[in-house]
C-alpha cells in the first residue's frame, strides 16, 4: 500500500500493513487494518499525520482495545495507537497530566503513591487514559470527568493542536460529546491529597469487590451496555432470562450479565448476534430498549460512538 510505504519513510513510529486487530482488543476478534501506526512521540505524530490527511482514509484513534469490538472485515484505513509512544504521566502538587496513551490502571497507581485523591476508581479499569476520557469512563461512583481540568488533542480535519477545557465539553453518564474526529493527546487532571496508605486500602475494597462481581478472568470487553436511568443493564438482561445465553463460543456471564465472555476462538459477529439477542429479549420482557456501551468499530468507519 502507498500511504504505508510512504508513512514509513516519514514517521520515526511502528507502521504495520494489515495488522490484525484481533492482536489490539481484549475480545481477541476483529479483521486486518490497513495501516497500523503507532507514533512514538507528539512530534512523530505531527510529522506524519498531514500524509495520512491528504490520502483522506478514515482513521480510527485506538486504546487498549478494552471496550471495543471490531468487525471481522477490519478497518479500511489508518489506526492510531498512542501506546507504544505517547504513555508519559506527571504528577505534582497541582496535579496530574497523563499522555493518551497512558494506561488507566498505571495512572491511578501512580496518583496513589503520590498521595493524591481522584483516581482511585481506575485501579481495576483497563485500558488508557485517552480511552477513558472519551468515553467517560467510571467504576464505584467516580468517573474521569470528576476530576478532569483540560484535554489537549488535534483536530483530524484541520490538523490543528488545541486545548479545550472540561466546561466547554458536553458529558454524562459513559459518554462525552467530543469529536470522534478529536485525537485526544493529553489530558489533566485535579487531584485532592491524601493518605497513600488509605488511598490504597480503598484501592484494594475496590479490586477485590471487582473480582467478586465481574468475570475478569475471561476475555470480555467490559459491559456491553449502557445502564438505563434509574436501574442497571445487568439487572435487566439477568431479569429477562439471558445469564449462560450462547452464540457460538460467546456467552453471557453469569457472574455479571452485562459481560459477554468467551474463552477465545470466536468471530465478531457471533458477539454481534448474541448483543442483538439479548437486546431482543431485554426489549420484549422489560420494555427496554438497551444502548450499547461498547464501541463497535467496522470496515466503513466507527459505529455507535
Amino acid at each position: 500500500m502507498l500511504l504505508a510505504k510512504e508513512l514509513k519513510r516519514l514517521a520515526s513510529g511502528s507502521v504495520l500493513e494489515s495488522e490484525p486487530l484481533a492482536n489490539r482488543t481484549t475480545y481477541g476478534v476483529g479483521g486486518p487494518a490497513d495501516v497500523f501506526y503507532l507514533p512514538d512521540s507528539t512530534e512523530d505524530l505531527a510529522n506524519a499525520l498531514p500524509l495520512v490527511l491528504e490520502a483522506g482514509v478514515p482513521v480510527l484513534p485506538i486504546g487498549g482495545g478494552t471496550n471495543m469490538l471490531v468487525k471481522d472485515s477490519g478497518f479500511r484505513g489508518v489506526v492510531i495507537s498512542l501506546m507504544e509512544g505517547m504513555k508519559d504521566i506527571v504528577i505534582d502538587k497541582d496535579g496530574g497530566q497523563a499522555e493518551a496513551g497512558a494506561s488507566t490502571q498505571v495512572f491511578s497507581r501512580r496518583c496513589q503513591r503520590e498521595g493524591r485523591l481522584g483516581m482511585e476508581w481506575g485501579c481495576g479499569i483497563p485500558g488508557t487514559i485517552g480511552g477513558a476520557v472519551r468515553g467517560n469512563a467510571g467504576a464505584w461512583g467516580g468517573e474521569t470527568f470528576d476530576d478532569l481540568l483540560w484535554i489537549r488533542g488535534i483536530d483530524l480535519g484541520s490538523a490543528t493542536e488545541m486545548t479545550v477545557k472540561k466546561a466547554e465539553i458536553s458529558h454524562g453518564y459513559r459518554r462525552t460529546e467530543i469529536s470522534k474526529d478529536f485525537l485526544i493527546l493529553e489530558a489533566a487532571f485535579s487531584l485532592g491529597e491524601g493518605d497513600p496508605g488509605k488511598i490504597q486500602a480503598e484501592m484494594d475494597r475496590m479490586l477485590v469487590e471487582r473480582k467478586a462481581s465481574q468475570p475478569v478472568w475471561m476475555r470480555n470487553a467490559g459491559c456491553v451496555f449502557k445502564n438505563p436511568v434509574g436501574t442497571s443493564a445487568g439487572l435487566l438482561i439477568d431479569r429477562s432470562g439471558c445469564k449462560g445465553m450462547t452464540v457460538g463460543n460467546v456467552e453471557v456471564s453469569d457472574t455479571h450479565a452485562n459481560f459477554l465472555v468467551t474463552k477465545g476462538g470466536i468471530k465478531a459477529a457471533e458477539v454481534l448476534k448474541l448483543i442483538e439477542r439479548v437486546r431482543e429479549q431485554v426489549l420484549k420482557r422489560e420494555g427496554v430498549d438497551l444502548e450499547t456501551e461498547v464501541r463497535i468499530v467496522g470496515e466503513f468507519g466507527i459505529e455507535n460512538v
